[in-house]
């Protein structure tokens, strides 16, 4: 996507355009993951912080005084995203390490092996489709960022 390309969308898109604002965001997608997912090392609450950062920046895009540097402005959000969750999880009182330490105190009549199994296929899913989502055109990470894939083939 050409610099002049790109700020003709982010215009669209602070316009109020819905198309502008959802093939922006779209675009945006994988490079908030990449963020967020690096950050927060793969963390399990990696897709509500990503939500979380493509709401706030749907938001305020209207106080963007700059559409050229929509990247860097998308960007700032989303350490700010990845900064309050950990704030938030420490102030909640969970250990230094997050949720994912508060997971390994054993609780009464849980099932382990079970808990394990479930842990270790969602993370194996969201990173293979991560990686897939890297190697897709445009057009088709729009449509999975849409939720695409549940419809039925034609």
């Amino acid at each position: 996507m050409g610099a002049q390309h790109g700020t003709e969308l982010v215009r669209a898109a602070q316009s109020g355009d819905p198309r502008a604002q959802d093939r922006l965001l779209a675009l945006h997608l994988p490079l908030v993951y990449n963020i967020v997912g690096r950050a927060m090392n793969g963390h399990h609450d990696v897709d509500d912080v990503v939500q979380e950062t493509m709401l706030r920046a749907l938001a305020g895009l209207g106080d963007l005084r700059s559409p050229d540097s929509f990247r860097s402005w998308l960007v700032a959000i989303t350490m700010n995203g990845v900064r309050g969750h950990w704030h938030r999880q420490q102030r909640a009182g969970l250990p230094a390490g997050g949720l994912d330490d508060a997971r390994e105190i054993p609780q009464p009549g849980s099932d382990f092996a079970e808990l394990a199994v479930v842990r270790l296929n969602l993370s194996g899913q969201r990173r293979e489709t991560a990686e897939a989502s890297r190697w897709m055109e445009p057009e088709d990470r729009e449509l999975l960022s849409c939720g695409g894939w549940n419809a039925p083939a034609s």
